[in-house]
């Protein structure tokens, strides 16, 4: 009996030291290559980072294009790994971290979010592994610090500037966007610029219709005004564009370019790494 309770613990320690932890960052994707290709950079600069405990790192994309999670999955199975830590590189909690990815991943079954994601044609996880979904970017420092810094760019005197913030946030969850937009404020407000307002908007062609308020009443206190988006890479001026709102009738309102990727991806994956590393600590 004492024989086969040694012969148990030791094939238990050698299950454990064989035992292997895969990190799969997981972000939204984008019809655009150059968005995708951004997002997926990240892959090797997490690679380079070689996380004590982590023995596969990759980045997965959930619409439009590969490698999406489902085939990420596949190729956790292939190294043999038996739990994955799926980081979602999302900036807030929404409808995509909290629905869909979980529904994806086999964590969670929602009969309509389920129809949806089939009406879209997503593959879903089908696996043993054991899978746990960390958190988003809401609580990392990152979006702050990128928001004052792609502002410091656009700036030429704080003194005469508005800034207008704007994000994409879900109506359903708009506490943690007030969360993230007063963090923003007051980051940008402690650098130096006395004018900041923000709102949430949408993606398509009412952009000028949402924002027109916010900058009639900044062009009337200030002599230029800085318009900058919360997003992962979505550039505000593409979308003003898009909305027929630059050119010469733009006048003092200056649009960014840049979102938090990829100038600020070298704070992200250090935040990936220490998120990783404190679920390792903990689990």
């Amino acid at each position: 009996m004492k024989r086969f309770a040694v012969i148990l613990a030791l094939a238990f320690c050698s299950l454990s030291l064989t035992a292997k932890t895969g990190l799969v960052v997981i972000a939204h994707g984008s019809p655009s290559k150059e968005w995708n290709r951004n997002v997926l950079a990240i892959e090797k600069k997490l690679q380079k980072a070689d996380i004590p405990g982590i023995s596969y790192v990759r980045v997965a994309l959930m619409e439009f294009a590969q490698p999406n999670i489902a085939s990420v999955i596949r190729d956790c199975e292939k190294e043999a790994i038996d739990t994955v830590f799926a980081l979602p590189l999302f900036i807030s909690p929404s409808g995509h971290s909290e629905d869909d990815v979980p529904n994806i991943l086999g964590l969670k079954y929602d009969p309509r979010v389920h129809s949806e994601l089939v009406e879209e044609n997503t593959e879903f996880v089908h696996t043993s592994i054991r899978i746990v979904e960390g958190p988003t970017l809401i609580n990392s420092g990152v979006i702050e610090k990128a928001m004052v810094e792609r502002i410091k760019a656009l700036s030429k005197n704080p003194a005469s500037e508005a800034i207008v913030l704007l994000a994409h946030g879900d109506p359903g969850r708009s506490g943690f966007w007030k969360h993230i937009l007063n963090k923003c404020e007051a980051s940008i407000r402690d650098a130096g610029f006395n004018y900041v307002d923000c709102t949430l908007v949408g993606m398509g062609q009412n952009l000028a219709e949402d924002i027109k308020p916010l900058l009639e009443k900044a062009q009337s206190s200030k002599e230029r005004v800085l318009v900058q988006g919360i997003y992962l890479q979505s550039s505000v001026h593409s979308m003003a564009r898009m909305a027929g709102m630059t050119g010469k009738s733009a006048g003092s309102i200056v649009y960014g370019t840049e979102g938090i990727l990829p100038k600020s991806s070298d704070e992200v994956c250090e935040w990936i790494v220490k998120t990783t590393s404190e679920w390792l600590a903990e689990r």
